[in-house]
């Protein structure tokens, strides 16, 4: 693939390696991909192993001979989020550098990464597409079909490193923060080296062909990170950059020179401080441009072979006497002649002016003094020098690292002498008023002619603070801005180092043109800005400005970075909150909203402000800071969980209110309940490794609160026509499967990297079996239906918790604040009762499809397989009431709460009446009303005597079922105390007769299905203090266990109708139910009772049949017709 207009210089070192394009086999055709091809990222160019047969570039690929430096994505499914942005969030991992920046002038960091294991991705050296396209030539010729294939296949090409795969970065590096591997200046640094990193992404990108909208919009994206990397610079001078004190020798007796003195006063001054931080801020921002210049296009300022200022060419022309130019080739001959140099030394002298202008904004005085030497012109190096090695505004850095250069020379120190030798002889700071006067006087004499050099002017203005010939060669906003500020602090450092006291008016200075040395610095002092407000405002509106720099004045990151530079929090705050999320009453439609790299900007800048400002600062943006930011990193949490990044969300979320950290995990987990496990998981442990478990002081979010928040809501009634995610089964309407699911985020293991995971399993299932046994207590009393279907929401419950109870229980069993015990007890006994269900059921099933074949036509598998599953559901029913004779469900909840006094006992049930036959009861007033009364006569005379309530109204949500409310006074043994009759209670037996369909003066064979149920003990001002467990397991055992004990007689009159003989010992059930110990009867009703008989009386008869068959009747004189009658 040759190169062509606007193609990188890298192509021509391609072309002298590859072949030539002639040569090239169908290089015609692959051109009409390259307009409306996808973009390129500079990794992952190939999309598998068979196209290239050798290492991929960068060190990683897919399908590499060795499987473990190039694992593909798959094979690492527990890699870190923050270790994922190599691949827009595959799981690959990265090394971890050692360096993630260079170390600017004032900013030597070192290795923060040296002896940490922590995980932050590399700065990615950029490499362009020809050397990549050079590798795949070393491994397959360039005829080969298979790299013609491979550079067609473009719908395979993705960015995998782009800047919108930046999130998982930022969020690693934040997270390394809170972990406390990095500090928080540190991070600053870290997210500009990744700003910039994605900049040189971006740019070498657009470097590539593409059509115009898409180059307009890879542009834009890198002129926002480079305006991104640079807020975050600033961030780091003005509140990350430690100050430091100047310490001067004690034992030195000499005179403080005016560089010392000038060094001391910008430490000490807060505003001359500040003015220093930004300089510096600027002129680095400066320098790394010139870097990336020297990087990526070999050449920058300063690249000149040497003697090119000597002006050879005016020398020749001189020579030759040619008129029309100077005619002496000292300095001062084009402005004592008013002639002009030769055109191409002309060209030379301005290309070397423009060049000096770029290394001192770039606070390099030392590369343009060399520069200066290079080209043949000490003279000029000269003039820069009047004010030191140092500058006209020496920082304490480098006066103290000049103190270590000169401290072990001992000509050094001599020299340094001599300089305050100097001073004392011509008094503190003459010299440099002197040098600042003759810049000041040059600047002005210099750039109006045509063909004087405005660089010149602006050269020898920056020396003295000249503004006005400054702007006019500052074509950016930072240039214009280091102008500004540059001119301003060199004039605050000369008037604290003046004598003149009294100033003169700007009129009287006009009138003294620039006056002498002694009056300086009065001739710049009213060309500088009040305060930074003015300065800003002269950028915006100065007459000199640029409009370039006007326009950029404008731009998001520049008003970011002078409010910052103001101290304005607090219009900060409100900027971000009208960029990324505004109300509709100020949306501008001429500014984005909501784009997605402001708004991780503007979560990150919150999250750094509220870490780094002082107390006194924070207490005064408290407000805003707080609201504000909350507002933006909710914002940005709902941003990464819509593009799929839910494992970056913790960390974020961690640091918002409470109250917003579980709302927003509540609603990310029901938008994923329908996900696969894995996405699942993703929340899940992004949840469970950035928040605490139970949070102690109620500071931050807990998963605790997220869980109690999930399963709460997992139980409400929705506003459908049905209530809650169903499945219509015949014989049970309501099946809340959803309710089921919400336990599932309970039986996740947590990640082995955290500490005590054991302890956070055994609470995770402990809190599983808790919410398990409320859903088991509601299921069972809404499938009471003698039908074949499956209760599948109990059963989907018992397969989440398969896996968690096969894991070992000791660490489950150590702890006692959930009474884990109980739970597991109740559970065990709950997973019985649903086999026999599960067992009788599937009778049930072969037994009607039998039914529907004439019995003579049956063959002998299908009366065997029917036989066989009745005695395993009689065997099963039969070994649940055996053990512990019938004592199912019993003393599981009867642990006395001492420490209770309730007022009140109460009951809350929401179901549906229906019947049989499958149909509903649509309640209205008179049918609730009819309920009211019907409910409150079961309560009989003890409803009386403990001041029976009963309330029954249609539920909002869902107009076809009905609220049930009932409440009365505890006694002993029912509220007060240990409850001794495991019965429930009297609100038990009452909404017993509801569902069992017994309701005296109610409409005959509605039955009430349970959809949720709960039961209270309350305090005397209406206030919930804890459920009152031993009501609803009472309940069950009224409902269920006199089921169970039908279903068994049921099945063994079946066993006996098929010739099958039962041992009476083992299901002697009607001695159980007659037991006076046990009082089993006690929880039938009289219809059950009867039903009871009726089933053991056809057992017996059919038992007597198989007897007479047999012949066992033949020799006794009783025939069974008569003990039939009897």
């Amino acid at each position: 693939m040759s190169g062509g207009v606007g193609s990188p210089p890298a192509r021509d070192t391609l072309q002298s390696h590859d072949s030539s394009p002639q040569d090239t086999p169908d290089s015609g055709g692959r051109q009409q991909f390259r307009r409306y091809r996808k973009r390129r990222s500079s990794i992952g160019l190939f999309s598998g192993a068979d196209e290239v047969k050798g290492p991929l570039p960068f060190g990683g690929g897919f399908g590499s001979p060795t499987g473990e430096r190039y694992a593909s994505p798959q094979s690492l499914p527990d890699a870190s989020p923050w270790e994922r942005w190599d691949s827009g969030g595959e799981d690959l991992k990265t090394p971890i550098p050692r360096k993630l920046f260079g170390t600017g002038e004032g900013r030597e960091v070192g290795d923060l990464t040296e002896g940490l294991n922590v995980p932050i991705s590399h700065a990615r050296t950029p490499t362009t597409r020809e050397q990549q396209r050079r590798v795949t030539l070393t491994a397959t010729p360039i005829s080969s079909p298979i790299i013609l294939k491979t550079v067609k296949k473009e719908d395979q090409l993705e960015v995998t490193d782009s800047a919108e795969e930046s999130f998982a970065r930022f969020a690693g590096i934040l997270d390394a923060t809170f972990q406390g591997h990095f500090s928080f200046p540190e991070l600053m640094l870290q997210y500009e080296a990744v700003c910039r990193d994605l900049v040189d992404l971006v740019r070498e990108e657009a470097s590539e062909t593409h059509r115009v909208t898409e180059d307009r919009l890879m542009r834009q994206k890198a002129l926002m990170l480079h305006g991104e990397a640079a807020s975050w610079s600033l961030l780091w001078y003005l509140f990350g950059k430690s100050s430091e004190e100047m310490y001067l020798d004690d034992d030195d007796d000499t005179p403080v020179t005016s560089e010392e003195e000038a060094c001391e006063f910008i430490a000490s001054d807060q505003n001359a401080q500040l003015c220093s931080r930004i300089v510096q801020w600027l002129e680095t921002l400066a320098s790394k441009e010139l870097d990336y210049e020297k990087k990526h296009k070999g050449w920058y300022a300063g690249s000149y072979a040497q003697k090119l200022g000597v002006w050879r060419h005016t020398q020749s022309a001189i020579r030759k006497k040619t008129g029309g130019i100077v005619q002496h080739l000292d300095p001062d001959a084009p402005s004592r002649e008013q002639a002009q140099l030769h055109s191409e030394d002309q060209k030379l002298e301005e290309s070397l002016l423009e060049d000096v202008w770029k290394l001192l904004l770039a606070g390099r005085l030392e590369e343009a003094q060399d520069l200066c030497r290079s080209a043949g012109q000490a003279w000029r190096a000269a003039s820069l020098g009047g004010c030191g090695e140092l500058g006209p505004s020496p920082t304490v850095e480098a006066w103290k690292r000049k103190s270590r250069d000169w401290s072990p020379n001992a000509y050094g120190r001599g020299r340094d002498r001599s300089l305050k030798a100097v001073e004392l002889e011509s008094g503190s700071g003459h010299q440099r008023r002197l040098w600042k006067w003759a810049c000041f006087a040059a600047s002005n004499n210099i750039g109006d002619g045509p063909h004087e050099s405005k660089y010149e002017a602006a050269i020898f203005a920056s020396q003295c603070g000249n503004v006005k010939r400054m702007l006019p060669v500052c074509f950016t906003w930072e240039a214009a801005c280091w102008a500004m500020v540059r001119s301003w602090l060199d004039v605050e450092v000369d008037l604290q180092l003046s004598s003149a006291s009294i100033l003169k008016s700007p009129q009287e200075i006009n009138d003294e043109s620039t006056g002498g040395p002694e009056l300086w610095p009065q001739p710049v002092v009213y060309q500088q800005p009040r305060d930074l407000h003015s300065l800003f405002q002269k950028l915006l509106t100065g007459d000199l400005v640029n409009e370039a720099v006007r326009r950029s004045c404008k731009e998001q990151q520049r008003l970011v970075q002078m409010d910052l530079m103001l101290g304005d929090i607090t219009h900060l705050l409100e900027l971000l909150r009208t960029w990324i999320a505004p109300s509709q009453d100020t949306r501008d439609s001429s500014r984005p909203h909501g784009h997605p790299q402001m708004i991780r900007f503007g979560a990150h800048l919150v999250l750094v402000l509220r870490y780094i400002l002082n107390d006194e600062m924070k207490e005064q943006f408290k407000e805003k800071l707080w609201l504000i930011g909350d507002l933006i990193l909710n914002t940005y949490a709902i941003f990464l969980f819509t593009q799929r990044k839910e494992e970056l969300v913790g960390v974020y979320a961690s640091q918002l209110a409470p109250h917003l950290c579980v709302e927003l995990y509540v609603q990310m987990i029901e938008l994923r309940e329908n996900e696969s496990v894995p996405v699942k998981y993703k929340i899940f442990k992004s949840a469970i490794e950035y928040l605490p478990f139970i949070s102690e002081d109620g500071t931050k979010g807990s998963f605790s609160d997220i869980i109690s928040r999930v399963l709460s809501k997992s139980r409400d009634i929705k506003s459908d026509s049905r209530p809650l995610a169903k499945v219509e089964i015949s014989g049970q309407r309501l099946q809340t499967v959803r309710k089921a699911h919400a336990v599932q985020w309970l039986c996740f293991l947590p990640p082995p990297s955290l500490s005590s995971v054991e302890v956070l399993r055994a609470e995770l299932l402990a809190r599983a079996l808790e919410y398990s046994n409320v859903l088991f207590r509601e299921y069972s009393l809404s499938c009471l239906w003698r039908t074949p279907e499956m209760p599948v929401g109990a059963h989907v419950l018992l397969g989440h918790l398969a896996e968690p109870l096969n894991q070992p229980t000791d660490a489950l069993l150590s702890l006692d604040q959930l009474r884990v015990q109980e739970n597991l007890q109740e559970f065990e006994e709950w997973r019985e009762y649903y086999a026999c269900d599960a067992l009788y059921r599937n009778w049930l099933k072969i037994e009607q499809g039998n039914s529907v074949v004439p019995s003579d036509e049956l063959s002998s598998d299908e009366k065997e397989r029917a036989a066989t599953a009745a005695q395993q559901a009689l065997d099963a029913a039969s070994s649940l009431l055996q053990r512990n004779h019938g004592m199912w469900l019993a003393g599981v909840d009867d642990v006395a709460e001492d420490d209770l006094a309730p007022d009140w006992i109460e009951l809350q049930c929401t179901g549906m009446l229906s019947s049989s036959s499958g149909s509903s009861l649509v309640p209205d007033a008179s049918v609730c009303t009819a309920l009211v009364d019907a409910l409150y006569n079961c309560g009989a005379i003890q409803g009386v005597q403990r001041q029976l309530t009963v309330d029954v109204t249609v539920n909002g949500k869902d107009h076809s079922l009905v609220d049930i409310l009932l409440r009365c006074l505890p006694v002993k043994g029912d509220g007060l105390g240990s409850n001794t009759d495991y019965d429930g209670g009297l609100l038990a037996s009452i909404i017993a007769y509801a569902v069992k369909g017994e309701l005296p003066h109610f409409r005959a064979g509605i039955v009430l299905e349970v959809l949720r149920l709960d039961a209270w003990y309350i305090s005397g001002d209406g206030i919930q203090q804890v459920q009152a467990g031993y009501i609803v397991q009472g309940l069950c055992r009224r409902c269920c266990l006199p089921e169970l004990i039908l279903r068994s007689m049921q099945v063994k009159a079946a066993l006996a109708a098929a010739s099958v003989e039962v041992d009476d010992e083992d299901c002697d059930v009607l001695e159980l139910v007659a037991s006076k110990e046990y009082e089993l009867y006690q929880l039938f009703s009289q219809r059950q009772l009867q039903e009871l008989l009726q089933f053991e009386r056809r057992a017996r008869i059919y038992s007597l049949e198989v007897l007479e068959a047999s012949g066992f009747f033949s020799d006794t004189s009783v025939p069974l017709q008569n003990m039939q009658e009897t």
